[in-house]
Order: structure tokens, then sequence, then C-alpha cells
């Protein structure tokens, strides 16, 4: 039966700290029972929170698929997974130095005292990965118009698409990144969990 309540509107929080591959100590904290993993988050050192983002947090998955035809069918007779791609995207409303060093796929070191270093890095170095996690509204609570909450935690990405941001009389300064999610040695990208026992 339709129900308006798993209908999900609002913008997540989003913080960027440690990637995580899948073995031993999950970098992002632990959840705690009825309180917000927005709150969790906010108090830990590790992870920065972004600020402000503009165009909402968009995810992508991207499998590709291959067909086995045979000559007694017009069509496939079965098909097979061949990749996997998973990309998630924002915008950072909060023209900072550490959000250029995210959506530029620097390392921390290259701020220092107010002075951000474009680095163009050195011949077959690999790319920065960091984790990401978002905290958002989930569908409503039973018996009540608040909402629940959704986390996203994708154990690695990077930014290694090219980004532009402009410097506009008329229009603020956004900051656009897209992130490559890579799985992590389980194989999985990371975990999408649902809570509705938080305040």
């Amino acid at each position: 039966m339709a129900t308006k309540k798993n209908i999900i509107v609002g913008a997540a929080s989003i913080f960027i700290g440690p990637s995580y591959d899948g073995t031993g100590t999950n970098p992002a904290p632990a959840v705690v029972a009825t309180t917000s993993y927005r709150t969790t988050m906010a108090a830990t050192a590790t992870w920065r929170d972004v600020g402000y983002t503009q165009d909402g947090l968009e995810i992508s998955t991207d499998p590709s698929w291959t067909d086995v035809e045979v000559d007694q069918l017009l069509d496939a007779a079965k098909i097979f997974k061949d990749g996997m791609g998973l990309t998630i995207s924002t915008s950072f409303a909060e023209a900072t130095l550490e959000n250029l060093i995210v959506s530029w796929g620097q390392e921390d070191t290259t701020l220092t005292s107010g002075t951000l270093e474009i680095d163009g890095g050195s011949l077959g170095e690999g790319p920065l990965e960091r984790g990401l996690v978002a905290v958002g509204n989930g569908r409503e609570k039973p018996g009540s118009n608040a909402y629940g909450e959704r986390t996203y935690h994708a154990f690695r990405v990077l930014s290694v698409e090219g980004t532009s941001h402009s410097l506009s009389r008329s229009e603020a300064t956004i900051i656009p990144v897209t992130f490559r999610a890579l799985p992590a040695d389980t194989g999985k990208y990371g975990i999408v969990r649902d809570r509705m026992n938080v305040a």
C-alpha cells in the first residue's frame, strides 16, 4: 500500500574524512542509540563538515552488462555484469580553502597558514582517497510528521574529474565536485543506513 511517509525530502550534511579499505577498524564513529549521526559526526576531530551545499547530493550507479547471443534466439540468451561504477556529486556553497583541497584532490598538507599551494603532483602519482558520509532525512516516523535519518557512508572516494569555479559580480562562488567511489577490499562501496529512533 502506498504511503506518503516513504517520501523523503530535505538536504544532507556532508562530512569528509579518512578512507576505509573494509578491513581493520572503520574510521567512522560508531552509531549511538537515539543520537543523530549528524551530532556524532560533528563531535569527531577526523571528519569535517563541508558546510552548505547547493543542488543537493546525487549518487549515480553505472553498471555495464554484456549479452551472450546464441544462434537459435533473436536476442541474448543470458547477460552478465562486466563492470560497475559509482559516483557522488554535489556543489560546495562555502568556497573555503579546505573545500578547494577536496575538490582538487590534494593533500591537506598543501594548506598552511591560510595559503593553499596548487599542487600539480608527479608522474604516476595515485589519486588521494578520502571517505564521505552524508546524513540526511529518512522516511517519516510512524505516528509522527518528523523524519527519521538516512546515512550514506562511501568508504573510498576520489576527486579525479576536472572542476571549475568562478568569482563573479552577481553570483556566489560555488565549488562543484564529483567523487569517483571505489569498492573496499570486501567488494562493497559503502553502506546506507535508515534509523527511526533518533531525536
